[in-house]
């Protein structure tokens, strides 16, 4: 006998509703805008409300649907499949919206690009959130997955990897090249599983980029080129940067590194922190953990060359 339900209507709180865990990985957030859901498996763009029982079948769809500033937000089923074959192929440009996968593991739902090396996530508007949604690169070198160009934008929980070698990203996530635009970016809890020798670094920053917190992401490729294999930020200053607690596991023979292994940037005139981050690859030549030109303050980042080993603090312990 089926017990019946008492909440066919889901449950609110003072007319707000009340939704349930998102996969593990912390509440879908609460919002005064709207909820709207898209399942592949069921949806159906331009004709279903968005509704639980009625749902879009894209995420594109689903933000176009979305108000700005209302600070709307988006729940993806768990198993949801899409694909990206273009630059932008989605683009958030509505300002304030959350995207939250549903599911755990590889049931988070899935965004696929295949058919051209240039498709992108695009975040072009203010105020947006992804979390926990897989990208997965059928495609070889994939110049970028996700492109932020809008203020505070939150990336969070995800995982990127690859369907098969040659079939790669080689940037997970890049600022666009307008000073400033990707100001207050967030990059929290990721991780890459990379098993070509292509990969550039996780995250690439394009041009000046102030409040950027990068923390806690798991970065593990076998990429043997010649760069900062986590963070690159060339010349361009960025003031009030946080970059704290991350993993960089390169498996890639490179011993001839010329540059820092987890970092490198030129500027003189950055500011912030660099802290907890630990690195570690097949390099013994170089051992270089960062750029020497790096001017943010170092507290225990850790380095080593040598499989089986102890990381060596990098750089230098002040000795005042």
């Amino acid at each position: 006998m089926t017990a019946p339900n008492n909440f066919k209507n889901g449950v609110s709180s003072f007319g707000v509703p009340v939704i349930g865990g998102g996969g593990g990985n912390g509440p879908i957030p609460f919002t005064l805008g709207s909820y709207f859901f898209v399942n592949s498996a069921t949806g159906n763009d331009g004709v279903n409300s968005g509704t639980r029982d009625i749902p879009f079948a894209t995420i594109d769809y689903a933000i176009g649907q979305c108000t700005a500033g209302a600070c709307d937000v988006i729940i993806v089923a768990p198993g949801h499949t899409e694909t990206i074959t273009a630059a932008g192929g989605i683009t958030m440009d509505v300002a304030g919206v959350t995207i939250v996968g549903l599911g755990s593991g590889l049931n988070r739902p899935t965004i696929t690009y295949t058919t051209a090396d240039t498709g992108t996530l695009a975040i072009t508007a203010a105020n947006c959130t992804i979390d926990n949604m897989i990208f997965n690169a059928n495609f070889a070198d994939v110049a970028t997955a996700i492109i932020v160009s809008g203020k505070d934008a939150t990336i969070k929980n995800n995982m990127f990897k690859e369907q098969a070698t040659s079939m790669n990203f080689l940037n997970c996530i890049r600022t666009g090249a307008v000073a400033n635009n990707a100001d207050g970016l967030k990059v929290i809890g990721n991780e890459r599983i990379s098993i070509d020798a292509a990969a550039l670094a996780f995250v690439s920053i394009l041009e000046a980029t102030n409040r950027m917190h990068i923390a806690y992401n798991f970065d593990n490729q076998a990429s043997a080129t010649d760069i900062g294999h986590f963070l690159i930020m060339g010349a361009f200053v960025c003031l009030a940067a946080r970059v704290i607690g991350n993993i960089c596991n390169i498996t890639g023979d490179n011993n001839a590194q010329t540059v820092g292994v987890f970092a490198t940037g030129s500027s003189t005139t950055s500011t912030g922190i660099m802290a907890y981050n630990l690195c570690g690859s097949l390099d013994t030549t170089t051992e270089l953990f960062d750029t020497a030109a790096l001017d943010f303050q170092h507290f225990e980042n850790y380095y080593t060359g040598t499989i089986a080993t102890n990381g060596k603090l990098w750089p230098a312990a002040d000795g005042a």
